[in-house]
């Protein structure tokens, strides 16, 4: 298959500016490219002289491990008149090109939509320029720039160097007063598989408006440049780098390759991965007179990529059941579109399919060519033709007669083929070690000799390439299959049919009332038990032998069980004890209470008196019985109801329902045994399980639960003592239990509440009683203390942190607030020593854990009294030790 442009597709992608090869030696700069241009800048400073702006672009790969591009190089300008250096500023011989610009460009690149993967393009370059004055001569100049660090490629020899120059042209092309500027190529970016078509744009530019003609051409190596910032450039001619063969200055990536004159692209099937430098000569044209060729040149990179290309997948061969087929594809390259041709225009609009993995039904048997297109976002077209041949209706089938060992077993094939005829067989009988063990007929014979499982594999073939493989296992023994019915009952006066399945011929033994003897199904209808056994002669001559017993009965011996009561939605076996082969089941009166009617023990469920009625039989022979189930209630346990008590009391218990009683747990029990029960004194809440029993026919227990909770009350009527000031109002809250009465009602608002305000005129003591509603009761008591002061804080003057637990803490006393809501204290230089909102704790004469020293220390707080009203306070106090 051959491949255009449009059907090239690429998963890698590489990059033609860059590539990472080692260095030639630690200081080198590794250049992959560049150029010598020239623009014309004004007249000179001397008459008859022109300015110009000459430029210098390097560019050098992401290369680890050498060195960079430096920020100036030297240059040598040649008078093409006499061959002699132009003196320059940098060492009176030569000139020196500076840095103008630099950079490492992440750029960003369209690419085609048939490469997968993220295209990034990291380079380094640099500019370098210089202005020089040059007189008008014949011949014009040439400026060139050399460097021994050129990095290796694939298509010239190694260690090659680099030469940039450029030709100013003079008054014998570009006569008096013309003025000429050097052509500016574009930063060619591309992405380059091997063996596969790709373009590059290399054109250029002219402000001149001249015409560019492009050719491939050779480039320059280094001469005697032997450092990457060679201060010798020589005067041309310069000389060609050495190209390794195939590859020429006119073919540089081979003969598939070339460049567009008139637009400057480079185009055709990449070579194989590697680097290779390419040189591009932009010839200028100006009235059909050669100016200027101005020339560049750049390794480009090829990489190993992985195309788009369509690739079908389905057999070649369809023989199924119909002309309807499922076809798959695998192609390469992820593409989006598909198209399909099932080459069979006699389906109509059928024929194609845009569908990845579409169905078709053929319009009639044959060879049709499939072709599938694939493509991505519409571009990248591959597409490749294989065909199919569709002969549906071959049906593989074969058969096997016989079973013995040492003797034939027949195979046959028995497929069918609606086109063309069945052609071929290969049979493998799984006897490794025989010498029989394959064939290639038709219908073959194999003979076994060792009793075992084998492993069957045969292969058929139609005339129209229709194939099928049946695998198989088939069992050797020493006799015939031969399966026979179950030992059996029958009555006296019953006939029985015997049933025995095998290949071959039957022969009965013994002849005692046997309709047949020669027949796999004779009836039998013998007076007493009989063993018939059958033999069994296949086709082969091999025998085996089973054999049936038939038992025989001349009445039914049956038991049904005794009648019973259950408790009611309880269930019961009917065990029956009988030695019939078939039993049928019905309730008196009608109903729906057992589990299978024909079964021997069914499950019975009354909910009523029922009476069951059984028919056993055997043949013609039966049996007949009855049961009664009567179904009674259970024991209607009650526990009684839940009951309080108050701690210290007995709960009399009392339980109802059945005709005994057991009681647990027996703790506090005075009897665990009878239905009323003393819980004598528990001490905390009890929960009693009564099971209680009857004697109506349900012998199963019933239980209930009874619930004793223990009342412990335990009043609280708040702190034992507390005080306030005169007028203030006391809020008194006991908590205990649910109800509440407090004595004496003087100066109470309400005496039956938990909670209710004091407003005291003096000394007073107030009891609390607290119960439930059991009657369970504790008391409590709180004294109140009235001060006849105002509201505020009180502050002492000194105390004695010491640690005898006398006035080791500074704190305000406060009555009749509500809340200290600040207590600071400082020492003489203004620091903050303690800062606290609790009354009870205060100041331990510390700070930062360590003791303060004797002194006078400022305080100052901040509190609300039970009006609401802020007070605040400031004084001294005395820190003694």
């Amino acid at each position: 298959m051959s491949y255009t442009r449009d059907k090239l597709f690429m998963k890698k992608a590489f990059l033609i500016l860059f590539f990472s090869v080692s260095c030639l030696q630690i200081f080198a700069t590794h250049i992959i490219g560049g150029e010598m241009g020239y623009q014309y800048v004004g007249p000179g400073s001397a008459p008859n002289s022109k300015k110009y702006k000459i430029n210098l672009l390097l560019l050098k790969g992401d290369v680890p491990n050498v060195a960079d591009l430096i920020n100036q190089y030297v240059v040598g300008v040649f008078n093409n008149d006499n061959g002699l250096k132009v003196p320059g500023s940098a060492d009176n011989s030569n000139w020196l090109a500076v840095e103008d610009f630099s950079g490492k460009l992440d750029v960003p690149i369209t690419v085609s939509p048939c490469i997968t993967g993220t295209v990034t393009l990291l380079y380094t370059y640099k500019t370098y320029s210089f202005f020089i004055d040059l007189p008008d001569n014949i011949s014009g100049y040439t400026i060139a720039f050399q460097t021994f660090s050129r990095q290796n490629s694939q298509n010239i020899m190694d260690n090659q160097g680099s030469t940039y120059s450029c030709n100013i042209p003079g008054t014998d092309v570009l006569p008096e007063p013309l003025t000429d500027n050097s052509a500016k190529y574009k930063l060619p970016i591309a992405v380059i598989c091997e063996k596969s078509y790709f373009t590059l744009d290399f054109s250029a530019s002219d402000v001149d408006g001249d015409v560019i003609s492009y050719s491939f051409c050779n480039a320059y190596n280094g001469g005697a440049a032997n450092a990457g910032d060679y201060r010798d450039p020589v005067a041309p001619a310069y000389g060609s780098v050495s190209y390794t063969s195939p590859y020429s200055a006119s073919f540089p990536m081979g003969s598939q390759v070339t460049i567009d004159p008139n637009t400057g692209i480079i185009s055709g099937t990449a070579p194989s991965a590697g680097k290779y430098v390419i040189c591009v000569c932009a010839s200028t044209f100006r009235n059909g007179i050669l100016i200027d060729v101005h020339r560049k040149d750049l390794i480009v990179a090829v990489n190993s990529c992985t195309r788009l290309a369509a690739n079908p997948t389905f057999n070649p061969i369809n023989c199924g059941d119909d002309f309807t087929i499922t076809l798959d594809e695998a192609s390469t390259g992820n593409p989006d579109s598909f198209l399909w041709n099932f080459g069979d225009p006699a389906s109509g609009a059928a024929n194609t399919s845009t569908d990845e993995i579409p169905t078709h039904t053929f319009s009639t048997a044959g060879v049709f060519n499939i072709k599938l297109v694939v493509s991505k976002s519409g571009q990248c077209t591959d597409s490749v033709t294989k065909p199919i041949s569709v002969f549906p209706g071959f049906f593989p089938k074969l058969s096997v007669a016989g079973q013995c060992k040492n003797t034939p077993i027949q195979f046959n094939d028995l497929t069918t083929a609606n086109y063309g005829s069945v052609n071929q067989w290969n049979w493998n009988f799984g006897d490794a070690g025989s010498p029989t063990n394959t064939s290639t007929q038709k219908s073959p014979a194999h003979i076994y000799t060792v009793e075992n499982n084998y492993n069957i594999h045969f292969i058929v073939t139609s005339s129209k390439g229709c194939t099928a493989t049946i695998d198989t296992t088939i069992l050797i023994t020493d006799h015939p299959a031969i399966k026979m019915p179950d030992d059996t009952l029958i009555c006296t006066i019953d006939t029985l049919q015997l049933n025995a399945v095998g290949t071959g011929t039957f022969l009965w033994s013994p002849n005692y009332n046997i309709s047949n003897v020669n027949i796999n199904n004779p009836l039998v209808s013998p007076d007493i038990t009989t063993t018939y056994f059958a033999t069994l002669t296949d086709p082969f001559g091999c025998a085996g032998r089973d054999s049936v017993k038939v038992s025989v009965l001349d009445h039914i011996t049956q038991f049904a069980p005794n009648d019973s009561t259950i408790c009611k939605t309880d269930g019961v076996v009917l065990k029956l004890v009988s030695n019939a082969l078939y039993y049928q089941w019905t309730e008196i009166p009608a109903g729906n209470t057992l589990s299978d009617p024909k079964a021997k023990n069914p499950v019975a469920t009354p909910v009523t008196n029922t009476g069951y009625h059984v028919v056993s039989s055997i043949g013609k022979c039966t049996a007949q019985s009855d049961v009664v189930i009567k179904p009674v209630p259970y024991p209607d346990a009650d526990a009684g109801a839940d009951q309080t008590i108050c701690f210290g009391k007995s709960a009399q218990l009392n339980a109802s329902g059945g005709s005994s009683y057991s009681w647990t747990p027996a703790a506090f029990l005075n009897n665990r045994l009878i239905y009323n029960p003393v819980s004598v004194n528990p001490t905390a809440n009890i929960r009693y399980i009564v099971t209680v029993t009857d004697t109506l026919g349900c012998p199963k227990p019933v239980h209930d639960t009874v619930m004793v909770f223990v009342a412990k009350i335990k009043a609280d009527a708040g702190p034992r003592d507390t005080s306030v000031v005169l007028d203030q109002p006391l809020l008194l809250q006991a908590t205990g239990s649910t109800n509440y009465l407090w004595s004496p009602a003087q100066w109470l608002t309400n005496i039956g509440i938990a909670n209710p305000v004091s407003l005291p005129k003096a000394d007073i003591e107030y009891i609390v009683k607290v119960s439930n509603d059991a009657g369970c009761f504790d008391y409590d008591s709180i004294r109140v203390h009235v001060f006849k002061l105002d509201a505020g804080m009180y502050v002492p003057n000194a105390f004695t942190p010491n640690g005898d637990g006398n006035n080791d803490y500074f704190h305000p006393i406060i009555l009749g607030m509500k809340s200290l809501d600040i207590f600071r204290i400082y020492n003489r230089w203004g620091q903050m020593v303690y800062s606290g909102t609790d009354a009870q704790k205060g100041w331990d004469g510390s700070f930062g854990g360590k003791p303060q020293d004797p002194a006078t220390y400022v305080w100052y707080a901040e509190g609300t009294d039970y009006r609401n009203n802020k007070i605040k306070k400031k004084g001294y106090v005395v820190l003694i030790r």
